[in-house]
This record gives C-alpha cells, sequence and structure tokens, in this order.
C-alpha cells in the first residue's frame, strides 16, 4: 500500500481504560464508560486515526463467561459507539490464561499481553503510520506489549490527557 494511505492508530486496552474494571466486565448493563472517554475516541476518529481495541479476556478461561458473551457485548458496544461517530476498526481479545479453568483455553501464549501478537496481527493487516500510533493501557503488561511492538505508550492520566489536548 503506498505511505499516503497510511494512517495512524490507537490501540486500546478495554477494562480500565474505557470503562471502569469492576472485574470481568461482560453484560451491557455493567459497562460503565471512564469520564472523558467518548470525547477521545471522537477526537481520535475525527483525526482519522484507526481505532483498535486490544483486551485480555481470562474471564473466558476462567468460566465465568463465554465467548458469545463477550462478543455480543463488543457488538452492543461497537453500535453504540457508531452512533456517536466513533468507528471501531477492529477488536483482538485473548481468550487463553496460563491457569485456566477450562481445558481449551489453558496456554501460555504470546497473544495474551504482556505479549504483542495481538498488536502484531493488527499491524499486518491495516496499514498502519507506527511512528504516529499510540496504545493506551492502565497495566504494565499494556506498557511490556506496545514497547515489543515499538508504539508510544500512555496510561489513562493527565499525560495522555496532555497528549489529546495539544497534539490532535
Amino acid at each position: 500500500m503506498p505511505k499516503i494511505t497510511r494512517k495512524p492508530a490507537a490501540f486500546f486496552d478495554r477494562d480500565g481504560v474505557i470503562n471502569y474494571d469492576n472485574g470481568y466486565t461482560y453484560k451491557i448493563k455493567d459497562f460503565k464508560f471512564k469520564p472523558n472517554t467518548i470525547k477521545i475516541l471522537q477526537k481520535l476518529a475525527k483525526k482519522d486515526f484507526y481505532i483498535f481495541i486490544v483486551t485480555n479476556q481470562a474471564g473466558i478461561a476462567h468460566g465465568i463467561f463465554s465467548k458469545n458473551k463477550f462478543i455480543l457485548l463488543q457488538k452492543n458496544l461497537k453500535i453504540f459507539l457508531f452512533k456517536n461517530n466513533i468507528l471501531i476498526n477492529d477488536v483482538k481479545f485473548c481468550p487463553y490464561h496460563e491457569k485456566a479453568t477450562i481445558k481449551k483455553y489453558r496456554k501460555k501464549t504470546a497473544y495474551r499481553k504482556p505479549g504483542n501478537l495481538m498488536v502484531e496481527n493488527l499491524k499486518k493487516n491495516w496499514n498502519l503510520n507506527l511512528r504516529k500510533s499510540i496504545m493506551i493501557g492502565d497495566k504494565l503488561s499494556d506498557k511490556e506489549c506496545a514497547q515489543k511492538s515499538d508504539i508510544k505508550f500512555f496510561y489513562p492520566n493527565s499525560r495522555f490527557s496532555s497528549y489529546i489536548k495539544n497534539t490532535l
């Protein structure tokens, strides 16, 4: 693809970044956006960023909720955000955990953050301007994932708010 069609991307962790992390959020009624999330996503969309969600979902591995319930929540979230002029371009999630109670999800994998295979998969399938791309996460594992993928990282704090306000 020509360089002119490349766009920057914003890779978001979900729980604790986009929404409050109340432990294994999988029902739409329990999904509560963190303050300013919608405004930030709208600003990124307006600036023509790809918007991706990359999230570990150990609740699937531990049998707390099914993969289908996770997918249903993501579908409802994408519809709500689209109605607010925000397109989530792709969602990658890791249902695996090395201590999973459900055997088919019990494995150690670089797909799970701090591994970076979710991000690397997105990099392969989208025409990204990596120099201008960012990742936002609330855990050290998110930061390590971004570093492995050579993407600028932010915690969702005042430094990130300044970046959004002053750079975009």
